[in-house]
């Protein structure tokens, strides 16, 4: 099945905003770091990246909703740690239009059920 927008008096659907957006990093007391607002699962898949530590969960200064600040960890270079995860994010950000060969393939996967008799 293959979802298309639907047009009404103004045309189709308006362009969605982008997902996500990195402020240009800056280094503050020896640490690269940088905004990135984006939803939380974003937030939470750059956390675990080993190239930044961790965010700071303090209970006397709570993150901002759908908002952190990103601190590269020292160990790594921080103008290609910036590019690498704008890069990665921007590719992911990104829709991609499957051919309807690909689609009637994925909508067969989905709807066929393997019975035990099925499986090898």
């Amino acid at each position: 099945m293959v979802m298309r927008p639907s047009v009404g008096p103004l045309g189709a659907f308006p362009p969605k905003p982008k997902s996500f957006h990195m402020t240009e990093p800056i280094c503050e007391r020896g640490i690269w770091s940088f905004w990135l607002t984006a939803e939380e699962a974003v937030l939470q898949f750059v956390n675990h990246l080993n190239c930044v530590l961790p965010f700071l969960n303090s209970p006397f200064m709570r993150r901002p909703i759908l908002r952190a600040a990103v601190a590269i960890n020292p160990r790594y270079d921080p103008q290609e740690v910036w590019h690498w995860i704008h890069a990665l994010l921007e590719t992911e950000a990104q829709k991609i239009d499957l051919d309807e060969a690909w689609e009637s393939a994925i909508d067969e996967a989905v709807t066929t059920e393997v019975g035990p008799e099925d499986e090898g």
